[in-house]
């Protein structure tokens, strides 16, 4: 995913959390709120592993959105948390997981 299409400021991470509305899977946790236009941040705990797990898991989480960013409605800001399950789950699982979500938040037609 492109650098112009990621959330980077730690601000940015606040407003979402605060001014947000959420959604769950087993996986991921998806927070999301309106903006002018379509960006995306992960949010990853040590809790998930070493920093090279972490780091493979947040590559895996960006691509997997970037394949919806063109049918995505409408501009929002999304922060994207894993959770401790998405240590065992593969690439398609992580990209079925944010389709749902995306799906389930009405961002997307499926």
């Amino acid at each position: 995913m492109q650098s112009a299409y990621r959330l980077k400021k730690n601000a940015s991470f606040s407003y979402v959390y605060k001014k947000g509305s959420s959604l769950s899977s087993p996986i991921l946790v998806l927070s999301f709120v309106p903006a002018r236009s379509n960006k995306v941040g992960v949010s990853i705990s040590k809790k998930v592993g070493k920093s090279v797990t972490r780091s493979l898991i947040k590559r895996r989480i960006y691509e997997n959105f970037a394949t919806y960013m063109p049918a995505l409605k409408g501009n929002h800001n999304y922060v994207v948390i894993a959770k401790e399950g998405i240590v065992n789950a593969s690439f398609i699982e992580i990209g079925e997981s944010i389709k749902q979500l995306l799906h389930k938040a009405g961002h997307l037609d499926v």
